[in-house]
């Protein structure tokens, strides 16, 4: 596993398009360097400012591979991988290992609602299939779906490459309650 810890400063970064939706590599190179220069310990690329969800599986791994390339180690980088399919989640997580991404953020299945049973055999899943650092990624108002504090608590103790949680919502007060 990679030796990466989650540390310091590693903002999601926005993915820059043309015009006709093709990369801007160009653009994108800018805000990575503009990032690096700036002292971050991290990027974050194909997150939600990093339009993931209207990208095929190819462009987001063109875009993982892209990134990956161009950082060339100046700071750890961490691929969005989440999909609402387990299987695509696995598939773009061991492709983000394949090409020496430093850890993978998958924010919680989207459209369908899961217990908290499948939430797990979800994360479950991922975690057995890729050798790497997992930050989960807890959005609730655009996935729909709650990750309550027990199921994290009960995620990391049992799945020990689940290392970190992005927590995107308006009240940390959902932390407070672990069972």
């Amino acid at each position: 596993m990679s030796s990466f810890d989650f540390r310091g400063i590693i903002p999601p970064m926005v993915t820059i398009f043309n015009n006709d939706g093709s990369f801007d590599w160009e653009g994108n190179k800018a805000v990575i360097d503009y990032l690096i220069k700036g002292g971050v310990h991290g990027i974050f690329v194909l997150g939600s400012s990093g339009e993931f969800a209207h990208m095929s599986s190819d462009e987001r791994k063109e875009f993982a591979e892209f990134a990956v390339d161009y950082i060339k180690g100046r700071v750890p980088v961490l691929i969005g991988t989440g999909h609402s399919n387990t299987r695509e989640v696995i598939e773009l997580s061991r492709h983000a290992q394949n090409i020496g991404a430093d850890g993978v953020v998958v924010v919680t299945p989207y459209y369908w609602g899961l217990s908290g049973e499948n939430l797990f055999n979800h994360y479950k899943s991922v975690a057995h299939g890729v050798d790497l650092p997992i930050m989960l990624y807890h959005f609730p108002n655009l996935t729909g779906q709650q990750m309550p504090a027990s199921l994290v608590a009960k995620m990391v103790k049992e799945l020990p490459n689940i290392v970190a949680i992005k927590d995107t919502i308006d009240s940390i007060s959902h932390i407070r309650i672990l069972s």
